[in-house]
């Protein structure tokens, strides 16, 4: 499909791959750091609504999006999107990659493909592109301010 996007973030936390894995599933506690994001509503099980609440401009209101979840591999990939047939189709991905015992490499993007992409990139590439870098920003602050290697208890590991 000649209509396709990517937007795109990363940033590396010094933290343990364990302690931003829990700040990434403890999804009730997203509004205490997550400024773009700061309500997501899941069972992390495969194919499962995802509702987001999303802050596409600082002080404005939340915008009510549903997702669904697309891919859960414990520790490392958290993945959602828009895959019904629409005229933009999206995948969210959010994933870690140990770079050693104490540094994390958190990467995100996500994809669109679809005849509304470059409107859709037209309106809100910007804002998506800030949202994400604040979110990197904002997660990285909150893991390292987290006591040494400390892993929140997970609910989200039974979805495996």
């Amino acid at each position: 499909m000649p209509f396709r996007a990517l937007i795109e973030s990363e940033i590396e936390i010094k933290a343990s791959v364990e302690s931003v894995w829990s700040v990434l599933v403890d999804l009730d506690a997203y509004s205490t750091w997550n400024p773009f994001t700061p309500k997501v509503e899941t069972d992390f099980q495969l194919g499962s609504d995802v509702v987001l609440h999303v802050r596409l401009k600082p002080g404005k209101p939340l915008h009510r999006q549903t997702e669904k979840m697309l891919a859960f591999a414990e520790g490392k990939k958290l993945a959602w999107g828009i895959d019904r047939v629409f005229p933009v189709r999206t995948i969210r991905v959010q994933e870690l990659e140990r770079i050693d015992a104490h540094t994390t490499r958190y990467y995100t993007s996500d994809a669109f493909h679809g005849v509304l992409t470059p409107l859709v990139m037209a309106m809100y590439r910007g804002a998506i592109q800030r949202g994400f870098d604040d979110v990197g920003r904002a997660l990285k602050q909150h893991c390292e301010a987290m006591p040494a290697n400390t892993a929140l208890p997970s609910d989200a590991s039974a979805a495996e």
